[in-house]
């Protein structure tokens, strides 16, 4: 799931499916169906698309931003427990 989490993040930031998928060294259809898995599993929209673009609901709009805490607090987990591993070392 935190794979299909960070598809959607950027997908938000990059405001486009193209150039999130550049920007994680996968294929535009793979975002896609990783994002589609993502609301699935929620069992929720978390874009509106129409056409080429889209938009936040106000569920997507929830969720990225909670999701960038939670993604945020999950580096600082991994970096203090590294410091921790090192400093036992």
């Amino acid at each position: 799931m935190l794979r299909r989490i960070k598809y959607f993040q950027a997908v938000v930031r990059c405001h486009s499916f193209t150039e999130a998928a550049a920007e994680c060294f996968v294929s535009q259809s793979a975002i896609s169906q990783q994002v589609r898995s993502l609301e699935k599993e929620l069992g929720v929209s978390l874009l509106s698309r129409e056409n080429r673009h889209f938009s936040l609901t106000p569920a997507g709009e929830y969720f990225y931003t909670q999701s960038l805490s939670l993604t945020q607090g999950l580096e600082n987990i991994c970096k203090e427990t590294s410091k921790m591993g090192l400093s036992h070392a």
